[in-house]
């Protein structure tokens, strides 16, 4: 687990010294110190993860498709990208690093947008760097493509966002629950905003029905569970109350504080539909895409929470504090934690 401390040790570093000027906001840094470590960690990994397995026979069985099955497929653009590899011949840990790369520049594009960018991403690195997305390839495209979706949001570019959110869903249609939400949370036109809202419903659904037909049977009528999921709930929840307790602190445009604020809303809801539905992992799937909810937050607290600069310093220290417990925890107890250490690489397998 040595290199999984030794980035996060740097983004620490680079958390605190976090300034206007300098080392802490310098893009040449933040890209060779968090984004291109982190994207090698994730796409250069071997036999890590616990479905390792499951993408490798993915792979693999796609080496039989034609273009028409991996276009035709409920997600056609991860099966596509299957395709098109096999295509020049190209090995199973060339797609992981094309998802890690994907999944990495889309959430450094997101931090870089955060007043701390280094303490935003250093609150990501310990779940969704290391345990989703060295897993999941799938939600690692959509997560990259929903972290850029998101820029767009924060820019009032509401075609960009659906555009990015739909290719999102093409490697996992789930995500597309997140075009409504955003929607809604706008301020501007009511009607470019129920013109995209329907737009974007509309063609989900008759481009993924088949996907959500999928969905909809395993989540509501099988019992397929998620563990650590409530804790994971819970690291969202806390987020979510900071932002509905101090949000109005975070001077962001009145678009971008509603839907953080209709995140926190969702998130607690997601309480009560744990208690209730059938499959806990209903719930982790959705909750995956609130998770940018604790990096806008967290990074965003210390100058919330305090005016004072030796103060939001300490509150800084905190939150890093909050992420290496995170990290030594899932690395030390978690129920997967042997499918992550001892972390391996295609350089020396």
């Amino acid at each position: 687990m040595f290199i999984y401390w030794i980035i996060f040790v740097a983004l620490a570093v680079g958390a605190l010294l976090n300034s206007e000027a300098g080392f802490g906001r310098s893009r040449p840094a933040f890209l060779l110190v968090a984004t291109i470590p982190t994207a090698m960690m994730i796409g250069l990994r071997w036999k890590i993860g616990p479905d390792w397995n499951s993408y490798l026979d993915i792979f693999n069985y796609t080496k039989l498709f034609s273009f028409d099955e991996a276009i035709g497929h409920a997600e056609p653009g991860f099966f596509t990208l299957d395709w098109l590899l096999h295509q020049v011949g190209a090995p199973f840990w060339v797609l992981n690093a094309i998802c890690g790369t994907v999944f990495t520049i889309g959430l450094s594009a997101f931090c870089r947008r955060q007043p701390n960018p280094w303490l935003a991403f250093i609150v990501a690195f310990p779940y969704l760097c290391i345990v989703v997305s060295m897993s999941g390839d799938r939600q690692s495209l959509a997560l990259g493509f929903l972290f850029f979706a998101l820029n767009a949001f924060e820019d009032g570019k509401l075609t960009r966002f659906v555009a990015l959110v739909l290719i999102a869903s093409t490697f996992h249609g789930s995500v597309l629950l997140m075009i409504p939400l955003c929607l809604l949370s706008h301020t501007t036109s009511g009607l470019q905003r129920s013109v995209l809202l329907l737009a974007g419903v509309g063609l989900g659904y008759y481009f993924f029905r088949e996907a959500f037909t999928v969905y909809a049977h395993r989540y509501s009528n099988e019992k397929i569970q998620s563990t650590g999921v409530a804790y994971r709930l819970a690291m969202n929840v806390l987020s979510a109350v900071i932002f509905l307790a101090i949000g109005k602190r975070f001077a962001v445009p009145a678009h971008v504080a509603k839907l953080w604020r209709n995140i926190s809303l969702c998130t607690l809801a997601l309480v009560v539909v744990l208690a209730l539905v059938p499959s806990s992992t209903a719930v982790d799937r959705f909750l995956l895409y609130f998770f940018p909810l604790q990096f806008f937050v967290l990074s965003r607290l210390p100058n919330a929470a305090t005016e004072d600069r030796h103060a939001a310093g300490q509150v800084t220290m905190l939150v890093v504090v909050y992420a290496a417990l995170v990290q030594f925890v899932f690395l030390n107890f978690g129920t997967f934690a042997p499918a992550y250490v001892p972390y391996r690489s295609i350089l020396g397998a």
